[in-house]
């Protein structure tokens, strides 16, 4: 079975990033790597996270805030006999905590919509970071380049 593997345009990867809603981080400490799933939103530029101030994850941003974030589709049964369609991109990036307010509102509303609940949802969150920016869990990653692949029939796939 032989596979075309094709790349997107950029405005092909905007409407897939928009239409999912988790992706993978990957963090190195210089020693060894580490990636976790979280949810996201993105705004056609920049990739936004939720990361607790606390725990494995900090202590590898700490030591290198270059990181990757990988986000993917594949159909339902995905495989040889029931076919091999996917979809992903790549993105390499700068994260960056923000902690400027009218940024960490931004943010808030931007993810709240993204993730599909309603405004005013995480107002708790948002008014506790308010009180002490500079412990903000709210990040960014500033894209700095993109990769994607896709492959099989994507009428009815996500950013279709």
């Amino acid at each position: 079975m032989q596979v075309e593997l094709k790349t997107m345009s950029q405005e092909q990867i905007n409407e897939f990033l928009n239409s999912q809603k988790v992706g993978l981080l990957s963090l190195s400490d210089g020693k060894s790597a580490y990636a976790v799933p979280l949810g996201y939103s993105f705004d056609g530029k920049d990739i936004y996270l939720t990361i607790g101030n606390k725990g494995r994850k900090l202590d590898y941003i700490k030591a290198c805030r270059n990181v990757c974030f990988v986000v993917y589709w594949m159909q339902d049964n995905f495989g040889v006999k029931t076919g091999m369609a996917y979809k992903s991109v790549i993105c390499d990036g700068v994260l960056e905590q923000i902690t400027e307010p009218d940024a960490i509102t931004r943010a808030v509303r931007h993810a709240e919509k993204h993730l599909g609940f309603p405004e005013g949802t995480w107002n708790g969150l948002l008014e506790k970071t308010l009180q002490n920016t500079a412990n903000s869990p709210f990040w960014k990653i500033n894209v700095t380049r993109t990769g994607s692949q896709m492959v099989g029939d994507f009428r009815e796939g996500p950013g279709a």
